[in-house]
Formats: structure tokens, C-alpha cells, sequence
């Protein structure tokens, strides 16, 4: 009999449908998803919200070469979406790369958001290794079919490095 009940359950589960009518978006973030140390450092800029259009939503490394873990993390303005990085490094500081303020790749300004893929590469990696003055984990800022470049610290400011 109990078996029967299961059976039951699950067709009528499964024939309702889902739980929610709203259908998701691929670019939500789960909250739980989210570090406390993200969570954190958005609170100092509340006109920012996580961006989860590329995946993953955030990479953690270390960007200022202090030793400690940093974050960046995709974000997007509130009011006009427009998209850029949030660096929230260990120290409690935060650097804002595109969505309002100023980038350091070359911008084309039709064209809105110029990456569809982002990586980490690790201080002394071998693709590393022909850039001496990157001293510290980089981000790889990649488009589909053009190619890209690095995003890295050097010290006082994000420097951006074209790659082919």
C-alpha cells in the first residue's frame, strides 16, 4: 500500500508542475552562493548587484599579491544594468572596474560589455611567465573568437594587458 501512496504522490507532484510560475533567470544568484566576504564588501556600494550572466559569478585569487584571498566579482549597476567588476580584496578594500566607473581595457562604446568568459591564472604560471612586471594572481578577460587580455594589480592600480 505504500508503495501506492508514493506512486501517487509523485504523479500528482509531477503533474502539477512547478512550484513557481515565474520562470528563472539564468543571470540570478542563489544568495547561499554567495561568500559572506562579497556580501560584505557589496554593502559599501549599494548601487551594485552581483551579475550572474557568466559563470561563474566570481573568482576568488589573490589579486594584490599580500598572500590573502580577494575576490572579483561580476557585478551591474541597479538603475541602468550596466556591467563591470568589483575587486574586494582581504584588507576591507574594494576597486570598481566598469559599471560607472573607469575601466582599463579598451572600450568600445557600442558594444556595452566587451566579455563573454573570465578565468584565474595563477601567479607564476607558465602563460605568466612572459609578462615579468605581473607580480601577483591575474584575471583573463576573454571574447569568443577576438581574444582578450589580462586585468592585474600592480601595485596601486588594475593594468590591463592584451593578449592575442
Amino acid at each position: 500500500m505504500n508503495s501506492h501512496v508514493s506512486i501517487v504522490g509523485f504523479l500528482v507532484l509531477f503533474l502539477a508542475g512547478p512550484l513557481s510560475t515565474q520562470p528563472a533567470k539564468s543571470s540570478e544568484v542563489n544568495p547561499y552562493n554567495v561568500p559572506d566576504e562579497l556580501r560584505i564588501c557589496l554593502r559599501a556600494k549599494p548601487e551594485l548587484e552581483i551579475n550572474g550572466d557568466i559563470n561563474p559569478f566570481y573568482i576568488s585569487g589573490d589579486y594584490d599579491g599580500d598572500g590573502l584571498t580577494d575576490f572579483a566579482l561580476q557585478v551591474r549597476t541597479k538603475k541602468h544594468k550596466s556591467q563591470g567588476i568589483l575587486f574586494c580584496f582581504a584588507n576591507g578594500r574594494s576597486v570598481l572596474l566598469g559599471a560607472g566607473a573607469p575601466v582599463v581595457w579598451p572600450q568600445d562604446s557600442s558594444s556595452g560589455w566587451p566579455f563573454d568568459s573570465w578565468m584565474l591564472i595563477r601567479k607564476g604560471s607558465k602563460h605568466l611567465s612572459i609578462y615579468p612586471r605581473i607580480k601577483s594572481d591575474t584575471l583573463a578577460l576573454m571574447k569568443a573568437d577576438e581574444g582578450g587580455g589580462l586585468v592585474y594589480w600592480d601595485g596601486s592600480k588594475f593594468l590591463w594587458q592584451r593578449e592575442e
